[in-house]
């Protein structure tokens, strides 16, 4: 079966989303740059509605058609059975430009694509950008060289469906529980 939320009985009674934001550090970007396509570094897990989450990042891409770009991908580690409507998630990924140069006043976002919509399940934990950044802009603008790290801000959204017919939103804004 497709990890396909409309597809399960009740899923459209949202009843709250968590909302939670988290920077990734990638050290050692000297290193890892010269990754071939389809291998990644992956960062620490980080919790986001009451789920453990990682980010993977292809230095080099996912695959060797997206060479040139890396990718980045969220994956939901926890062990999952089936399609559950409780991790259906909405993710937005940022890279910014001297983004942790604090000595520095600029901080432009420099990749940043439209939030996208998922729903995680056994069958499909993991699910990203194949062509999140051109390699270049990574290593002329969001390279800290003097440190030899990138980093990347992630931003999730948990939506909690269920399906008892009861229908309230609550919003809640989670602080860091790593």
């Amino acid at each position: 079966m497709a990890c396909d939320a409309s597809s399960i009985e009740g899923a459209q009674d949202v009843v709250e989303w968590h909302c939670f934001d988290y920077d990734i550090t990638f050290e050692d970007y000297s290193v890892l740059r010269a990754l071939e396509p389809g291998h990644c570094v992956v960062s620490e897990n980080f919790i986001a509605g009451k789920y453990h989450w990682e980010l993977h990042y292809f230095p080099n891409g996912v695959e060797e058609n997206n060479e040139g770009y890396s990718s980045v991908f969220v994956k939901l580690p926890d062990s999952v059975t089936g399609c559950n409507p409780l991790i259906k998630t909405r993710f937005h990924i940022v890279m910014h430009h001297n983004f942790y140069g604090y000595d520095h006043l600029e901080n432009d976002i420099v990749s940043s694509l439209d939030p996208s919509v998922h729903t995680f399940c056994a069958e499909n934990p993991i699910w990203g950008f194949d062509r999140f950044i051109s390699k270049s802009i990574v290593e002329e603008k969001c390279w800290d060289r003097s440190n030899d790290l990138i980093k990347l801000r992630c931003y999730i959204w948990v939506t909690r469906e269920f399906s008892n017919g009861v229908k309230r939103r609550v919003r809640k804004r989670e602080e860091d529980e790593y």
